[in-house]
């Protein structure tokens, strides 16, 4: 069989493809490079050569992922500008912790594998004081100051106890379980004296 040799770009793309999809199924913990290189089909040098560990792969995947969910923000919010800050704000919240999008659920899984892993934590850290200062800085942008409190630590592990939840037990696209969550949603917003 003819190998083909693929663009920098498009081989990292690739390798993240086969990585995510073993992640999802085996976790992060269980996942070993090893194992990536073999479903990928081509030489330990031509991993090696774009990424030194499974945690640099996974560390893409996850700035991968805040691309993905920050252009679905910015889309939102400018596709609805009509709308009133609470609703705007309601569902956005909502479709980040139903989205059904692979990244959600290696972010689960990154979350519940956490506490037994000290490099994980440290990145964890890392990612968390990046997307704190990103969406920060959009809420300045789009003139939302009033959300800059959702950046603190007692609203991520809020958020992060439902988008693990949700990965968990599923039915993410029954309304019964969207009108539950903006429930509690409204709730603790109130509560947090954002809305």
């Amino acid at each position: 069989m003819t190998r083909v040799r693929l663009e920098k770009e498009e081989r990292k793309k690739q390798i993240k493809e086969v990585a995510l999809k073993l992640f999802i199924e085996k976790g992060l913990v269980k996942t070993t490079m090893d194992d990536i290189i073999e479903k990928m089909g081509i030489s330990k040098g031509g991993v090696y050569y774009h990424y030194k560990n499974k945690e640099e792969i996974f560390s893409e995947l996850i700035k991968d992922s805040m691309t993905y969910r920050k252009k679905l923000v910015v889309e939102y919010v400018s596709n609805n500008k009509g709308m009133s800050r609470e609703e705007l704000i309601m569902n956005m919240l909502l479709d980040k912790i139903l989205d059904t999008n692979p990244y959600k659920t290696i972010y689960a899984i990154f979350l519940t594998e956490l506490r037994s892993n000290k490099e994980l934590t440290e990145l964890y850290n890392r990612i968390y004081n990046e997307s704190k200062e990103e969406f920060i800085q959009f809420c300045i942008n789009e003139n939302l100051p009033e959300y800059i409190p959702l950046t603190n630590a007692a609203c991520d592990f809020f958020m992060n106890s439902l988008i693990v939840g949700s990965n968990i037990l599923g039915n993410n696209d029954e309304a019964e379980v969207r009108d539950m969550l903006k429930v509690m949603l409204l709730a603790y917003l109130k509560h947090m004296s954002i809305l």
